[in-house]
C-alpha cells in the first residue's frame, strides 16, 4: 500500500513538473514575439528598472538552486513540498518577465531586445533544467547539476547587460567589428597562401591524386585583380564601424526619445553589415563567379552609404566628423567603381 501511495505521489509531482515546464515554453514563446500590450508608466525611472531587474535574476538563481537540490535525491518531494517549490519559481519568472515588459519602447529597442534575449536565455535554461528534473525525478543527474550552472551563468550575465540604448548600440557595432575583422582575416590568410585557400592536406591530397587538375580551385590573375578592390569594401566596413563606434562613445546621448531612436537606426543598419561582408568574402572564394561578386560588392557598398549618411545626420557626429565621413565615402565608391569596371563583362543590369 505504501509503495503504491509513493508511486501516486511521485506521478503527480511529475505532472506539477510537466505543467511547469509547459508554462515556461508558453512564456518563452511570448517572449519571442517581442511586445506586450502594457501601457508604458509616465513615470518610468531606468535605475528603477534596473534595480528590479537584478532583484529578479538573483531570485531566479536561487530558485533554480533550490529546485536542483530538492530533485537532486531520494524521497522525492511531497506534492504540497513541490507545489510550494514550483509556486515559488513560477513568481520568479513572472516577476522577472513582467519587470522586462516594464521597459518603454522609447528607452530604444536595441536596449530592448538585449534585455529580452536574456530574459528569454534564463527561461530556456530553466526549461532545460526542469525537463532534466522530470527525466530523473528524485534521483538527480550530471546534466541536471549542468544546467543548474547554465541558470546561473544566464543570470550572472545580467552585471554585463547595456545599461541604456547607447551602450547597447556600442555593443552592436562591437561585435558585428569582430565579426566583419574574422572574415577579412580568412580571406587575406587563405589569398597569402597563394593556394586559393587549400589546406596542406588538401594539397596533398590532390598530388597522390589521379586528376592534377586543381584550376577550379586557384585564383586566376582577373579573380585577383577583382579581390583587391573587394577587400578596399571589407577593410572600408571595418574602418566605418570602428569610427562610428567612437563616435556614439563620444557623442551619443540618450536624454531624449529622438536621440534614442538614432542609436536604435544605426543599429538596424549596422546589424546586416557583416551578412553582407561575409556574402562578399565568401564570393571572393575560388572558383569564382564574377557576376555574384560584383552583386554582392554593390549590396555591400549600399549598406556602407546607408551608415555613412545616417551617420552625418546623426546627433553623435559634428562638424568636426565630416572629413573622415567623407574620406570613407570616396572609398568607398573608390573600391566599387573599380568591382564595376573590372565586371562589366558580367554585367546583367
Amino acid at each position: 500500500m505504501a509503495a503504491a501511495m509513493d508511486e501516486k505521489m511521485s506521478e503527480n509531482v511529475a505532472n506539477q513538473l510537466d505543467t511547469l515546464h509547459s508554462n515556461l515554453k508558453l512564456v518563452t514563446e511570448q517572449l519571442k514575439e517581442g511586445e506586450s500590450r502594457r501601457q508604458a508608466q509616465e513615470d518610468f525611472n531606468l535605475p528603477t528598472f534596473w534595480e528590479r531587474l537584478s532583484a529578479s535574476f538573483k531570485i531566479m538563481s536561487h530558485e533554480a538552486t533550490k529546485m536542483c537540490l530538492m530533485f537532486s535525491k531520494p524521497p522525492v518531494p511531497s506534492e504540497e513540498e513541490s507545489k510550494s517549490l514550483i509556486e515559488g519559481v513560477e513568481k520568479s519568472v513572472l516577476a522577472m518577465v513582467s519587470t522586462f515588459y516594464s521597459l518603454p519602447k522609447d528607452q530604444g529597442m536595441t536596449l530592448r531586445k538585449s534585455v529580452r534575449l536574456s530574459v528569454m536565455s534564463v527561461v530556456d535554461e530553466l526549461q532545460d533544467l526542469v525537463n532534466h528534473i522530470i527525466k530523473n525525478v528524485g534521483k538527480g543527474s550530471s546534466d541536471q547539476l549542468f544546467a543548474t550552472g547554465s541558470v546561473w551563468e544566464c543570470c550572472d550575465h545580467f552585471s554585463r547587460l547595456p545599461k541604456d540604448n547607447k551602450e547597447a548600440t556600442l555593443l552592436i557595432i562591437r561585435n558585428t567589428t569582430s565579426l566583419v575583422q574574422d572574415a577579412l582575416q580568412e580571406i587575406e590568410e587563405a589569398r597569402d597562401d597563394d593556394t586559393g585557400g587549400i589546406t596542406a592536406l588538401d594539397q596533398l591530397q590532390l598530388e597522390d591524386s589521379e586528376d592534377q587538375d586543381n584550376s577550379e580551385e586557384s585564383w586566376t590573375e582577373s579573380d585577383k585583380a577583382l579581390m583587391a578592390p573587394c577587400l578596399g569594401l571589407v577593410k572600408a566596413s571595418k574602418a566605418c564601424l570602428k569610427k562610428i563606434s567612437v563616435a556614439v562613445k563620444s557623442g551619443g546621448k540618450c536624454d531624449a526619445v529622438e536621440r534614442i531612436a538614432q542609436l536604435d537606426d544605426i543599429a538596424d543598419v549596422v546589424n546586416p553589415t557583416s551578412p553582407h561582408v561575409d556574402d562578399t568574402v565568401l564570393s571572393l572564394y575560388p572558383p569564382m563567379d564574377h557576376s555574384a561578386v560584383r552583386t554582392n560588392a554593390l549590396a555591400l557598398s549600399g549598406v556602407l552609404k546607408n551608415l555613412l549618411d545616417m551617420a552625418k545626420s546623426s546627433h553623435f557626429t559634428s562638424d568636426a566628423d565630416s572629413s573622415w565621413l567623407q574620406f570613407l565615402q570616396n572609398a568607398v565608391d573608390h573600391n566599387v567603381d573599380k568591382v564595376r569596371d573590372l565586371t562589366q563583362d558580367h554585367n546583367s543590369s
